[in-house]
């Protein structure tokens, strides 16, 4: 053995429809370059042939090797296996498919729903008709390009849509990926889909909760939320375009106002002013069955001093 060589135990949750879900322990000896595509390329070929995992570029570009390590999503190729053990602390790597994708088998599951998502963006450039039939080019300014780079960076992967709670809950959210995707497009001055992208787009931006999970796991740092903010600031000129982002153009408006008045977030209000006064009265309905009202309709906010500078600043702003 080496001197840098060590031994790791690889704890692999595996699966199949016959025997369902069960835990395997291997030993495999690496040093210090070791991927963890690496580690079970070693284990298929030397150990178990049955074993079952998605790899192919090894360089993260293909993004097919996407599953949960020591309990984070990542990318086997990115991972060096005694860099784990460096962080954990631990001689065991455990090794597990990505969450939220049905397993198809050991640590291969289906994207099915994940490229369903991607394809309803339309996740390519429609350019003009001269353009397709050559009378004239594509032109992309400087700063457009340094825009839109970050976003052209998705290698489809599927680890932001592993580690987000709202894709799990909301079957109308596209999902991190998908809005990455269809940001770079929905802002490309070349493209020729525009309005149909924003449609598809702006309802689903508000869906999500602002978790940052996308932007902690994306092996790229393309930063996915970042795309979600962007495209809401289209539903200014678009409209909202359905429930989710009606509401949330209303919560905005009423915080701004919120703001703008005292300086202050006053709950009560912004609540009112974003859900109605029915549902509002229905909600308090509730809140007083578990005694928790009292602070709302006792809510009497004293007007921050330096308002007038506040607003000074809003107006900047806007």
């Amino acid at each position: 053995m080496k001197e840098l060589d060590k031994e790791v135990k690889v704890k692999v949750k595996r699966f199949s429809e016959e025997k369902g879900t069960w835990w395997q322990e291997y030993t495999v000896k690496v040093d210090k370059y070791t991927q963890m595509t690496e580690v079970l390329k070693r284990i298929k070929e030397e150990q178990d042939p049955t074993l079952s995992y998605r790899a192919s570029c090894h360089m993260a570009v293909c993004g097919s090797c996407g599953m949960r390590i020591n309990g984070a999503p990542r990318l086997a190729c990115r991972t060096i296996a005694l860099e784990e053990v460096d962080r954990t602390g631990s001689d065991t790597i455990v090794v597990e498919p990505m969450d939220g994708y049905p397993v198809l088998k050991d640590l291969v599951v289906d994207l099915t729903d994940f490229y369903n998502r991607m394809y309803k963006v339309k996740p390519r450039l429609h350019p003009s008709e001269d353009v397709l039939k050559g009378k004239s080019e594509h032109r992309l300014k400087p700063e457009d390009q340094s825009r839109l780079w970050k976003f052209a960076q998705c290698i489809w992967c599927g680890l932001c849509v592993s580690s987000c709670p709202a894709v799990r809950i909301d079957v109308e959210f596209l999902g991190p990926a998908a809005h990455a995707k269809g940001y770079r497009f929905l802002s490309d001055p070349r493209d020729t889909s525009f309005e149909e992208r924003a449609k598809v787009l702006i309802d689903s931006a508000w869906r999500c909760t602002y978790c940052y999970m996308c932007y902690e796991v994306c092996p790229r740092d393309i930063e996915p939320v970042e795309a979600i903010k962007l495209t809401r600031t289209y539903t200014t000129k678009f409209g909202p375009t359905g429930d989710a982002s009606s509401f949330g153009e209303r919560h905005s408006k009423a915080v701004e106002e919120s703001i703008a008045e005292t300086g202050m977030l006053q709950g009560g209000k912004v609540y009112v002013k974003t859900y109605g006064l029915v549902n509002s009265l229905i909600s308090m309905i509730e809140l007083m069955k578990d005694g928790k009202a009292t602070k709302l309709i006792m809510e009497r906010q004293k007007k921050v001093r330096g308002i007038d500078e506040l607003r000074k600043l809003l107006g900047e702003k806007q």
